[in-house]
């Protein structure tokens, strides 16, 4: 199990207050090396309701995948085999067993291996009520970000990153776009 630190549990506690409070995407910011992936692994441990962890890169989804693990979190891996392999393979190193599980509610994606498998995934995106998004700044209506956030029309949204700035200058809310 993984123990957050007094800022990591101030942000979840954020988060969840947030949601109390009836807002239905959060963003979540701590600076790089400051554990956001241990925050939000925490949290799909503590909610265990269906959920899918997004990120656009195969490092990332493999630090992902860690993450559970070391929660104890069976999840599947929506991506290429060689990362799941990759990922398999870190849990197998550091814990002594694997926690993929194609099969589970949880499940870890690669932001373009999740759209292009939109059709194939059908029945399962709805049943999912927490999607989490890594590097959360990049997520606009009309880019691929935007279309894994609308894959998942029944959840509550918890993006996270380090840089709450977009590079065009605009904000980060859906009043924006």
């Amino acid at each position: 199990m993984i123990e957050l630190r007094g800022y990591q549990k101030k942000m979840k506690s954020d988060i969840y207050g947030a949601w109390d409070s009836g807002f239905k995407n959060v963003l979540g910011v701590l600076p790089t090396g400051g554990g956001k992936t241990s925050t939000f692994s925490d949290i799909i441990l503590e909610r265990d309701v269906p959920s899918c962890a997004v990120a656009h890169r195969q490092e990332l989804v493999s630090q992902i995948s860690t993450a559970l693990a070391r929660n104890g979190v069976r999840h599947r891996i929506i991506g290429p085999p060689k990362v799941i392999k990759l990922c398999v393979n870190l849990h197998m190193e550091e814990m002594g067993k694997s926690f993929f599980d194609p099969n589970s509610w949880h499940a870890v994606a690669g932001v373009d291996t999740l759209i292009r498998r939109e059709k194939e995934l059908a029945n399962w995106t709805p049943s999912v009520k927490l999607w989490v998004e890594d590097e959360a700044h990049h997520v606009l209506k009309k880019n691929k970000w935007g279309k894994s956030v609308e894959m998942f029309p029944n959840a509550l949204g918890l993006g996270v990153t380090a840089t709450p700035v977009r590079a065009d200058g605009k904000g980060l809310g859906s009043h924006v776009d």
